[in-house]
């Protein structure tokens, strides 16, 4: 099995599209295509029809949450939707810029754009990495939190999130330039007055400073779509195969680790496990009045679906019966997808073409192989991209090459001083002993052993003469590490958004947006 060789553009300002963007057109007819034939798994439906349904599901879901959110809900939809997404937490630039792609692609297309909001992954760890020096400083905005999702996970100390510039501010006084946190931040504090859940406070915050940036579009939270009816009956597809999409996921993840040599069980992710006549689903799943996610078992029998999430046995419902799913996993349970049915969903259900950071573009070859085995339809192409911006704080990259550079010479000191010793009556005749005896090879065992310790002597002797330009080389040495470390902690590309200066970060998007 292939894969995207997909690599993050090593320079500042570089960007990332595969394919590129003057493809997305023909893709978006090709994919629509693809969408518009029938299943395998549901042979007298179409996927037109039930997408159909499942758009409108979403939109409503959309519309209540930019109400709940008190935001003017973006009235215009179109027939071509075009699909992005992220968890809610505070992205790199690299990230952000899916955003913007997708905005400046809808437009362009005379498309839809959705955001989908992937409250349904693991928090993060609450901490800000900001750069300091040579060293990255760990600031936190909020204590540890409970192993538990975003759409569960509440701010636990209001007090430590409420101060984060204040104790940021110490670490940014020297960087000549003011990060866009002094701003985004209160946008933050903002929508504290609304909700307690700290990826809904990113989320609602990136939107508002994404309007100054000229993007407004549509967002739905990942936790809402997996409560519609659609996603409902898209579990109770997968539940009515789960042998055989049990098999095909196995074996494709086994195929991608024999394809690429790798060893690891967990990599690029586990497989589905067994016990007895229980069979892992690839979704999450845990009680309504609990916050820890487990994984979801499914026991075929007697025309009857039991459903495990760990050791807790939690129902047992008739088999394909969708209503009386529906209302288990509006009621008891929440059913949760996982990475990679997350994007199958989206891309078979919702989306014309998708939007993928290089981690999802690289794993959903996986997707492709199991959406053609199992639902008997090639899959949509979707579009990877990405960009490498970089804090303008001073980068030192020659830095590496001066120190290789410097470390030669003082080995080149101390093993020939000889070439830089300045001629004197001092160092003439040790000057002159060096060459003779490097001259002579020596016939034997003894005279090579007295040769060597000739050039041994010549080179204690000359070095006194050579110490001031040592000691300078040491010391520019030391420069030089001091600058390479400053160096891999300003180049790194992975720091929250929200550290940048605004005008650098917009006057960069507005200039990648002539390009489509």
């Amino acid at each position: 099995m292939t894969s995207l060789r997909l690599r993050a553009p090593a320079e500042h300002g570089q960007t990332l599209a595969v394919p590129p963007f003057e493809q997305v057109g023909p893709l978006l007819a090709e994919n629509r295509q693809i969408i518009s034939k029938p299943n395998l798994v549901q042979p007298d439906t179409s996927f037109a029809e039930v997408r159909s349904i499942a758009r409108k599901e979403t939109l409503a879901c959309s519309d209540q949450y930019h109400n709940d959110a008190g935001e003017e809900v973006p009235v215009e939809t179109k027939d071509i939707w075009i699909l992005a997404g992220h968890q809610p937490e505070l992205c790199h630039p690299g990230v952000w810029f899916k955003n913007f792609v997708l905005n400046h692609l809808a437009h362009s297309h005379g498309a839809m754009a959705l955001n989908l909001i992937i409250d349904t992954d693991l928090v993060k760890p609450a901490i800000l990495h900001v750069p300091d020096g040579a060293r990255v400083a760990r600031v936190p905005f909020d204590r540890s939190s409970l192993d538990a999702p975003y759409e569960e996970c509440v701010v636990q100390d209001e007090a430590l999130f409420a101060d984060l510039p204040e104790r940021v501010a110490p670490l940014t006084t020297t960087w000549g330039f003011e990060p866009m946190l002094n701003d985004f931040w209160p946008m933050v504090m903002h929508q504290a007055r609304r909700t307690n859940l700290l990826g809904e406070r990113f989320a609602a915050a990136r939107r508002a400073l994404e309007r100054q940036f000229g993007v407004i579009q549509r967002e739905v939270p990942m936790s809402r779509v997996c409560e519609t009816p659609s996603f409902a009956r898209f579990v109770a597809w997968i539940f009515g195969g789960l042998h055989a999409f049990h098999a095909i996921f196995n074996e494709t993840v086994q195929e991608y680790r024999r394809s690429h040599r790798i060893h690891s069980r967990s990599h690029p992710v586990p497989d589905l496990a067994s016990d007895g006549d229980w069979l892992e689903t690839p979704f999450w799943a845990w009680r309504r009045d609990q916050r820890r996610r487990g994984k979801l078992f499914l026991r075929n029998h007697d025309g009857n679906w039991t459903l495990r999430i760990g050791a807790d046995e939690v129902a047992t419902i008739p088999a394909a019966d969708r209503p009386a799913l529906f209302q288990l996993m509006t009621e008891t349970i929440k059913i949760r997808s996982r990475a990679l049915t997350t994007t199958m969903f989206a891309r078979l259900l919702l989306g014309d073409l998708f939007i993928h950071g290089i981690g999802g573009g690289v794993y959903d070859v996986l997707t492709d192989r199991i959406l053609a085995r199992f639902f008997g339809i090639p899959a949509p192409a979707y579009l990877t991209v990405s960009a490498t911006l970089l804090l303008p704080l001073p980068r030192y990259p020659e830095a590496a090459q001066q120190i290789r550079g410097l470390k030669r010479r003082q080995r080149d000191l101390l093993y020939h001083p000889e070439r830089f010793a300045t001629l004197t009556a001092e160092t003439a005749p040790w000057i002159d002993a060096k060459r003779r005896w490097l001259a002579h090879a020596g016939v034997d065992h003894a005279q090579r052993v007295e040769r060597l310790r000739r050039l041994r002597e010549a080179n204690v002797q000359l070095r006194p003469f050579v110490k001031s330009l040592m000691n300078q080389a040491q010391r520019e040495l030391a420069e030089w590490q001091q600058r390479l470390s400053l160096h891999n902690v300003a180049a790194r590309r992975d720091y929250a958004f929200c550290l940048y200066p605004a005008e650098m970060l917009k006057g960069f998007y507005a200039e990648t947006a002539r390009k489509f």
